[in-house]
């Protein structure tokens, strides 16, 4: 892995990951996102070492997207249930309270993705999943 970041990002910058099967590109995406603590070494993210930052508190600051979150999701989840956590840096629910602001929101964000009628679906019927299915 990286023995140094190539630098800070700037606002509106994108970085893209390119590298063979099993060259770790998941594997950095786990511990950039706090999922996942390095085997031997340190890791800063955000300016917070991990092991010494709750996680919790970080992963709110973090975006990360993609196919493999999907399997990280409980299957009797409801999409708008994902989507709650999903603001709050979790796949799942634990201890936290949400607010009528935050359903809201989140039911907005649903009806603008085209994603409305499937608020009360288990995450696992998603059209994503259905998509997937055999």
């Amino acid at each position: 892995m990286w023995s140094r970041s190539p630098g800070p990002s700037s606002e509106g910058e994108r970085w893209v990951i390119v590298g063979p099967n099993g060259a770790g590109k998941t594997t950095l995406l786990q511990v950039a996102s706090s999922y996942l603590f390095p085997s031997s070494g340190t890791a800063a993210i955000l300016g917070e070492k991990l092991g010494a930052v709750d996680v919790f508190e970080l992963r709110p600051r973090i975006g990360l997207a993609g196919a493999a979150m999907f399997d990280k999701l409980p299957r009797r989840q409801s999409v708008l249930e994902t989507v709650l956590t999903a603001a709050y840096g979790m796949t799942a629910h634990w201890r936290e309270k949400y607010e009528q602001a935050d359903e809201s929101r989140a039911l907005l964000l649903l009806d603008l993705l085209g994603m409305a009628e499937y608020t009360t679906a288990p995450s696992a019927r998603s059209p994503r999943a259905s998509a997937s299915a055999p």
